[in-house]
């Protein structure tokens, strides 16, 4: 055992290195949401109000108008006050629930098969390779480099999987086991549908023994619901409603309009009502997304669409595990068929609640589906090991395993480190750092400053990289809420946002513009540009 755990503490490190290493720098800049949860932080922190002035929100922060939930601010708060105001103080949370859930992972693992010999050789290597699996999966990777609140909200998850799977051998634990739940619950909005999903499989799961200490399970409910009532009511309010609505496929009238139009075309007869039944075209639209994320391309090959969540060119999961999990999965359910269901239905679960989004495969509202990928991808590899004949036979087996393993990590680490961010740096809102950072010497030149917000909310990077006292911020914030719920910016101090180009310009005013929209006598200060050199902001006034 001694080995065993200095072997998780060195997959420990190696996590925390490859999520902790240059991580202010790549991703190449804070998003929008970081730069929201951050400076929601520095306010709580300086003042224990919001942005609006709330005072320590418990349901939800309004930020732009997509209502964040509470528990990333609050776990940010302490990062602020000891770094500042930073790119490390928003993203370290994330860096260090990664990190956590890496060596989670291997405890889970040694729960799932709890009836097992602890010193069984075996489970020890699907434990632990499980856990470095996890440690070098890009998509877990990609997700704990950033300030995620999904990869925040997986660590909790898989916290509480493994308090409640303990607690079998531990009755006491039940009392605590279900509030990793609800933390996840404070932390991402997927979890708030997921959660009940999984705790209702845990309960079937683990019947046998919650019947036999069920007082202790009935206190850890109601304990779990005394913390989950702050939240009820933003969860049964209009704004989170407008919130599924904004995002859910149920929505698209496109799918009323092609059912009406086949009606009609079928002479409005009683079977074309049955058969073009929006309810069948919305079914069929469900089952559609869920299934996008099962795709071969998704999983293995080029990864979600959104360039935030994958490099592009490499699957949410490597090539080379595509075999060791479609043999993961048949051995476990020959062997363990009750282990393989829980893993299969948790996975299913984590899904289910994404496939009502429009965009689909979405990479982070899936992330609750890790770690069973690399746990059904370890049993696999080393089942595969245990099935060759001689030890010269494993050994080059082995080899020729961690070769491919060492090829698929490293043309994925090439990529993310020398070419993601210059390939990939607009997506992540970059030039407003380096915008404002370039205004700051000449500020007080200007009466007005105006500024584009067509590439993300230039409000919040104001305020961030500018360190507004927020007290100031709030006295001087100038901004309306939409008929959709959305906070529409308008100025900001002496900052003006725009969505279009300008008339005449004025003087003592400085203009943060797109290049299409520079006229050709402004005078240019200077030039943004992304890290592939193309222009992204130009700074400029009417000159004399």
């Amino acid at each position: 055992m001694k080995k065993t755990y200095i072997v998780l503490v060195l997959i420990g490190i190696l996590a925390f290195f490859l999520r902790f290493y240059n991580a202010t720098q790549i991703p190449p800049s804070l998003s929008w949401d970081e730069v929201s949860i951050g400076y929601n932080a520095y306010s709580i922190l300086k003042t224990g109000r919001d942005e609006f002035g709330r005072f320590m929100p418990l349901d939800a922060f309004v930020a732009y108008g997509d209502y964040k939930p509470v528990l990333p601010i609050y776990l940010t708060v302490p990062f602020v006050a000891l770094f500042g105001l930073t790119e490390l103080a928003v993203r370290l949370p994330s860096v260090i629930a990664g990190t956590l859930t890496v060596f989670l992972t291997y405890f889970l693992v040694l729960e799932l098969f709890w009836k097992l010999e602890i010193r069984n050789l075996k489970l020890q290597a699907v434990a632990l390779l499980s856990a470095l699996l996890l440690a070098v999966s890009p998509w877990h990777m990609q997700l704990s480099r950033a300030g995620f609140e999904a990869n925040i909200a997986l660590f909790f998850v898989v916290l509480g999987i493994w308090c409640v799977l303990k607690a079998r051998e531990r009755p006491t634990l039940f009392i605590a086991a279900w509030l990793p739940f609800v933390a996840s619950i404070y932390t991402f909005n997927s979890a708030r549908y997921f959660v009940p999903m999984l705790g209702l499989l845990l309960l079937i799961y683990c019947w046998k023994e919650i019947r036999m200490h069920t007082k202790q399970f009935i206190a850890g409910l109601s304990i779990a619901v005394i913390f989950l009532l702050p939240i009820v009511p933003y969860l049964v309010s209009p704004q989170a409603r407008l919130r599924f609505a904004e995002v859910n496929i149920f929505t698209d009238l496109s799918v009323v309009q092609t059912a009406n139009q086949r009606i009609d075309a079928d002479g409005n007869t009683w079977w074309s009502k049955v058969f073009h039944n929006r309810r069948i075209g919305y079914a069929k639209s469900y089952l559609l997304h869920l299934f996008d994320h099962l795709e071969p391309s998704f999983l293995f090959i080029r990864g979600d669409g959104n360039p935030k969540f994958s490099i592009q060119d490499v699957g949410q999961l490597y090539i080379v595990e595509l075999p060791f999990l479609i043999m993961g999965i048949y051995w476990l359910f020959a062997r363990d068929r009750r282990t393989a269901w829980f893993l299969v239905a948790w996975l299913i679960s984590a899904i289910i609640p994404a496939a009502t989004a429009r965009e689909t495969p979405h990479a982070l509202r899936i992330e609750n589906s890790l770690p069973v990928w690399q746990i059904f991808i370890a049993y696999g590899i080393v089942s595969s090991i245990g099935h060759q004949v001689s030890k010269k036979i494993k050994y080059v087996f082995v080899v020729v395993i961690l070769f491919m393993y060492v090829g698929n990590f490293s043309y994925y680490w090439h990529n993310y480190y020398n070419h993601y961010a210059v390939e990939y740096s607009g997506e992540w809102q970059y030039g407003y750092r380096e915008a404002i950072q370039a205004i700051a010497p000449i500020k007080n030149q200007y009466d007005t400053i105006i500024m584009t917000e067509n590439i993300g909310r230039p409000h919040m990077y104001i305020a961030f990289y500018e360190g507004l006292d927020p007290q100031e911020y709030r006295r001087t914030m100038d901004g309306s809420f939409d008929a959709a719920g959305f906070y529409n910016p308008h100025g900001l101090g002496k900052y003006r946002f725009v969505r279009q180009g300008i008339g005449k310009m004025e003087p003592t005013t400085l203009y943060v513009l797109e290049p299409q929209y520079v006229p050709d006598s402004a005078r240019v200060i200077t030039t943004v540009r992304l890290l592939n050199g193309k222009t992204v902001l130009v700074l400029f006034d009417r000159g004399i």
